[in-house]
């Protein structure tokens, strides 16, 4: 496939024990706490997309993806606007939702060759 070693290791991590979904099977679950903490922090976020967000996911080649981040991080921002709601850490939640969508993302990219739009398929 022609990955990074940090990549196959996310990727035979999903392969074996499916993606990480809001409710986690047992499986999951039981497996992810067996690793060390290192390598918890690979399988559950990402650094590269916590701090550039929708590029990274262009960068990827996951443009689909991107497009629909974009446009639900932007109506986000607009619904704290127009309800004059304090958005102080609204940028940290949208780096944190980025960072923990990439991996899942780019496994169903590239290994199941998702073409959705969806930013949340494989997660409900």
């Amino acid at each position: 496939m022609g990955l990074k070693p940090v990549w196959q290791f996310r990727f035979e991590f999903f392969e074996e024990n499916g993606l990480p979904k809001l409710k986690p099977t047992a499986q999951y679950k039981e497996n992810f706490k067996k690793l060390p903490f290192w390598s918890r922090v690979k399988i559950g976020g990402n650094l590269w997309s916590f701090f550039f967000g929708p590029l990274y996911f262009l960068c990827l080649g996951m443009w689909r993806k991107a497009i629909s981040l974009i446009i639900f991080l932007t109506l986000i921002d607009l619904i704290f606007s127009i309800f004059n709601l304090p958005d102080g850490g609204i940028g940290a939640i949208n780096s944190v939702m980025c960072a923990q969508l990439a991996n899942p993302a780019y496994y169903l990219h590239r290994v199941k060759k998702s073409k959705s739009f969806n930013i949340f398929e494989g997660i409900f």
